[in-house]
């Protein structure tokens, strides 16, 4: 009678050769989680939002280079933008689109197309971090409950969603700032909500 959604999010990917294949052996989605097993080593980040910028300045302070790849003009904040720009390790490069991830049992080099000249390159590197965004698990949800232009699912501060006795919780809501941490607390509020809600609607 009732529920908590709480489906999460899935990384967008680049959707190129090798990507699939190599994932966990040079491919990865996330900066932080294993960003000191390239300790030394050259990487590419692929991205141009605040979480690629941010990411290519974390894994400056662990990586021997860091190549900053993305197919259009930085969406990142300026803020971050200038810090990046600072740090002799980080070179990034615009209007360059990723066409494949080669390597056979690990990741060795990236093909590189550039968007104005139609030139491709080879690339070489130890890893891909892949920070494109996320993307929220809501396709089970389209049609039962309000969710937004993100494809996230609208909660009010109780974690309630648009349908009584529906509570949503973690990356696949509105609540800002998608951390472990945060996605942990909204899912105390959901059962707090829910507990609350049962409480009042089916007392017996």
């Amino acid at each position: 009678r009732t529920l908590i959604a709480a489906t999460g999010s899935s990384p967008r990917k680049l959707g190129v050769p090798g990507e699939a294949a190599l994932y966990g052996r040079g491919v990865t989605y996330c900066a932080i989680c294993d960003g000191p097993l390239y300790k030394g080593a050259d990487v590419v980040v692929a991205g141009g939002g605040n979480a690629a910028v941010e990411a290519a300045i974390d894994l400056s302070k662990i990586c021997k280079s860091v190549s900053l790849i993305h197919r259009s003009v930085f969406r990142a904040d300026s803020i971050v933008l200038e810090q990046m720009k600072k740090i002799d390790n980080i070179h990034y490069s615009l209007g360059q689109v990723i066409e494949s991830i080669n390597g056979e049992n690990g990741v060795e080099s990236i093909t590189v197309k550039d968007k104005a000249t139609g030139e491709t390159k080879v690339v070489p590197t130890e890893g891909v971090f892949v920070e494109i965004g996320y993307t929220a698990n809501t396709e089970i949800f389209k049609g039962l409950m309000d969710i937004n232009s993100a494809g996230e699912i609208i909660v009010d501060d109780k974690m309630a969603t648009s349908v009584p006795g529906i509570f949503a919780a973690g990356d696949v809501t509105t609540e800002p700032y998608k951390q472990i941490i945060i996605a942990a607390a909204s899912g105390a509020k959901a059962a707090l909500s829910l507990n609350e809600f049962f409480t009042q609607h089916f007392p017996n």
